[in-house]
């Protein structure tokens, strides 16, 4: 019988240090979970800063930074992880780069934040200018994402940023009821990588 009891003894200690082990290792990932989104929220912060400096160096006034969708962190988790490129099929205002450098203004950077590309021929500028329009100037919205990249290493981060350049917010909304196939607006979703469905940020 005390034999047993001292099985019984061991067998449930046993339990409990894996249950504890399990319980730390759980806290630990869950821990680096919530340090990286906060760095990726900084990160974004400072993309969000880079196109307010590019907007006042132009002279224009800024830009409603707003919340990412649910599309858009799906899309830009997708891009980070696989290295494929993502889109977004009712507006096409979506665009993501890669960076080691978050204060780098890149021209996808630009091209949201001023609202024009520049130019590869004259036929895109005839009037000698060196950039045309890429978005309507009522469109005075965006949003930013900033992913970790899985290629980063503990010496060399790379992130992949997600910027799109957003119409209204009741546009968006009615946007979809104007297409041939409303449901076209949908099929983003058939781009999404398993592991980005339904992500915190």
């Amino acid at each position: 019988m005390m034999r047993w009891s001292l099985q019984y003894g061991c067998f449930t200690t046993a339990i409990a240090v894996t249950g504890l082990a399990m319980s730390l290792s759980a806290q630990t990932a869950t821990s680096s979970r919530n340090e990286w989104s906060s760095k990726l929220r900084h990160a974004a912060d400072q993309v969000a800063k880079q196109v307010d400096a590019i907007r006042a160096s132009a002279k224009l006034p800024p830009l409603k930074r707003v919340k990412p969708s649910l599309e858009e962190l799906e899309l830009v988790c997708t891009a980070a992880l696989t290295g494929r490129k993502v889109n977004d099929p009712a507006f096409a205002d979506l665009r993501t780069y890669v960076t080691h450098d978050l204060s780098v203004d890149t021209e996808t950077l630009k091209i949201v934040a001023l609202g024009t590309r520049g130019c590869e021929s004259s036929k895109q500028c005839p009037d000698g200018e060196t950039r045309h329009q890429e978005y309507p100037d009522k469109w005075q919205r965006y949003s930013v994402i900033v992913e970790r990249n899985p290629s980063s290493t503990p010496d060399d981060l790379v992130y992949t940023v997600g910027i799109a350049r957003r119409p209204s917010a009741l546009m968006e909304f009615f946007a979809p009821l104007g297409f041939d196939n409303p449901f076209a607006a949908s099929g983003w979703k058939k781009q999404v990588a398993p592991e980005c469905r339904n992500p915190t940020y």
